[in-house]
């Protein structure tokens, strides 16, 4: 009996420790080191975003039909808007749902704004405060989350965090604002689109000093 309860509370003591183990694995250093390590993209949130110097549109239309437009266009010309890319991902896994129930339930009325300086107000705390209530049903693993901030008309850029995450845990493993000018496009969804591709291309360019800099 003395030595099955040893047994016993020896593979207890194992298990456990596989266990602490797992749920330590997931790291950014990882992640960047390995190219072939899995992650589920899960869009573009604009539950923060301003829309900035831009008096003619309407911020109703542009909740309820543009932000998930814009998804739907980033994930079907996904060559064009290559975040699989930026992030030299040889497995990648596409869910966007979360995102888009988000983007529904955003706020039209807190959207537009004629401050510059709302292009550049939010901080790591902020986007660690969003992925805490993000809910990523039973997904575990890496997860990259693009969070826009902001879209200013008049100085014709968008600033978005690029966030790598530890969706068991809701973890933020890193998170940087990227830069995107505006180019050329017809209607407010290409419009901004030309923004977003020139933000993914700056990141795949950040990528280097990213992987330089992870834990």
């Amino acid at each position: 009996m003395k030595n099955k309860l040893t047994f016993l509370a020896l593979f207890a003591m194992m298990f456990g420790s596989s266990s602490a183990l797992q749920a330590q694995s997931l790291s950014a250093k990882a992640f960047y080191n390995t190219d072939s390590i899995s992650a589920v993209y899960l869009g573009i949130d604009f539950t923060l975003a301003k829309l900035i110097n831009d008096a003619e549109s309407n911020p109703t239309v542009i909740q309820s039909q543009q932000f998930n437009g814009i998804n739907f266009l980033i994930v079907k010309e996904n060559k064009k808007y290559d975040v699989q890319e930026a992030y030299h991902r040889t497995n990648w896994i596409v869910d966007t749902k979360e995102v888009e129930a988000r983007n529904n339930k955003a706020n039209p009325d807190q959207l537009k704004s004629t401050n510059d300086d709302d292009l550049t107000r939010l901080n790591t705390g902020d986007i660690e405060k969003l992925v805490s209530n993000f809910d990523f049903g039973n997904r575990k693993g890496y997860g990259v989350l693009l969070i826009m901030e902001g879209m200013d008309k008049t100085k014709k850029l968008a600033t978005i965090w690029f966030t790598l995450i530890d969706m068991g845990a809701k973890k933020v493993l890193t998170t940087e604002r990227v830069n995107g000018k505006l180019g050329s496009g017809f209607g407010f969804r290409n419009y901004w689109a030309s923004a977003i591709k020139n933000a993914i291309g700056n990141a795949k360019d950040d990528y280097k000093k990213w992987k330089a800099s992870a834990n």
